[in-house]
């Protein structure tokens, strides 16, 4: 099973399932879910059951759902968490699920058959190929995303790189969108920029609250999204094609994507930074001619 193929997952569509599935009493198979989700009559063209369909086998690819016996079921990791999730609430759920390595190791070591799309791999590749370009240029897959895969992995097979087609770029991004690791183009056209400020404040509050280092509070948000600059995911992609593509890294500051969140969050007053004389530090950005050198996370305040 792999979250991308089939291409049509919904995770909006997840949500509704899950928190349908924690509360509902007796059994409910594939075919039930989709009765309820899909029902005959709204919709009769041949490939109108897809959505449910392969968002049900999306989120058994990483264990969210279960099957036993022909029976749908939460899965318990999810259960222990909760019984009704709210989208915010859920989006967690997903990144704790999708960036699962102990399931799935490294996604971009090649293995045969199934093997090399099996749980969440077919999406991790993608995600981290993203946050690794530079966050002040759209990505969109007739602009620009077939060109620089094809500069960066030194090959023109599309089946080597992280997006082989246009189906995969449409479901990667839906994903990526759902994740909060990227926002919706504002320019002409469509596209998405990598810029995971809701995926980082989703994880922020989960981090140590007194002032750290910043070299330690980067190294934070990478194990908890393993995609970003500073994770696992990310260093695994820089092996396999031989660099960083970053513009930041290039220039000895923080991942673009990364710095980029990191002000509008600073701004928002989600964090505070310092600059401490004679500490080791980061500038988030090209533009910066300082360093940071500690962050402090605000909590949210409570409505």
């Amino acid at each position: 099973m792999a979250v991308l193929n089939p291409p049509r997952s919904l995770p909006g569509l997840g949500r509704s399932i899950v928190n349908f599935l924690c509360t509902a009493r007796g059994e409910w198979s594939e075919d039930k879910l989709l009765e309820l989700f899909k029902p005959e009559g709204l919709n009769d063209a041949p490939s109108s059951s897809d959505g449910v369909r392969n968002t049900v086998s999306a989120f058994r690819a990483i264990g969210v759902l279960r099957s036993e016996s022909g029976s749908l079921s939460v899965s318990e990791s999810v259960s222990a968490l909760g019984t009704k999730f709210s989208v915010s609430q859920f989006r967690r759920v997903m990144q704790v699920h999708v960036f699962n390595l102990d399931r799935d190791g490294n996604p971009w070591r090649t293995e045969p058959g199934e093997a090399h799309t099996s749980g969440a791999k077919d999406l991790m590749r993608p995600l981290s190929w993203m946050l690794a370009q530079d966050a002040l240029r759209p990505l969109s897959w007739t602009d620009n995303i077939q060109t620089m895969q094809r500069d960066q992995f030194e090959s023109t097979n599309n089946d080597e790189w992280a997006i082989s087609n246009d189906t995969r770029a449409t479901s990667s991004s839906r994903w990526a969108l759902a994740l909060g690791l990227v926002s919706p183009s504002m320019g002409k056209g469509s596209g998405i920029v990598p810029l995971p400020v809701v995926a980082i404040d989703d994880v922020i509050d989960e981090l140590p609250t007194e002032r750290i280092p910043i070299s330690d509070f980067l190294a934070g948000l990478g194990a908890k999204l393993p995609v970003l600059h500073g994770g696992v995911v990310r260093k695994w992609l820089v092996e396999h094609i031989g660099g960083d593509p970053d513009p930041g890294i290039a220039s000895d500051c923080a991942d673009s994507s990364v710095g980029q969140a990191l002000r509008i969050l600073d701004e928002r007053g989600r964090l505070k930074f310092e600059a401490l004389p004679d500490a080791p530090g980061l500038r988030l950005s090209r533009s910066e001619d300082y360093r940071q050198t500690h962050v402090t996370v605000l909590r949210k305040a409570k409505r």
